[in-house]
């Protein structure tokens, strides 16, 4: 069943998307593509290490910010890019796994 969300800064086209046991199958826009329980696990793990800590977003496609969820989702996963982490954000946050806070710049942080 799709579940839908908006971007964390509110604006933009509606983020569609499905979990599987095994991928999130995401429509965004004209856009589809499925991000893997791996990379998702990868990312909870690797780039949100502690539930103290409040990262930035950063998912720029032209300059992701340093450090930032973009940044490393492109240094780790050659079929995304920084756009993708705006997704990706937007529906751990809908799905209660990362809290969210401001705009400028948007802040994540890990529940679980």
């Amino acid at each position: 069943m799709m579940k839908e969300t908006l971007p964390l800064s509110g604006n933009g086209q509606k983020i569609y998307y499905e979990k599987t046991s095994d991928f999130i199958k995401i429509q965004w826009g004209k856009a589809k593509f499925n991000i893997s329980q791996d990379i998702v696990n990868s990312i909870l793990k690797n780039y949100f290490i502690d539930s103290k800590t409040w990262y930035i977003l950063g998912a720029s496609m032209t300059n992701p910010t340093k450090d930032g969820l973009g940044e490393y989702i492109q240094k780790n996963f050659k079929s995304l890019t920084p756009r993708h982490a705006s997704a990706i954000a937007a529906i751990l946050v809908s799905e209660r796994i990362l809290n969210t806070k401001e705009l400028k710049p948007i802040l994540l942080k890990k529940i679980i």
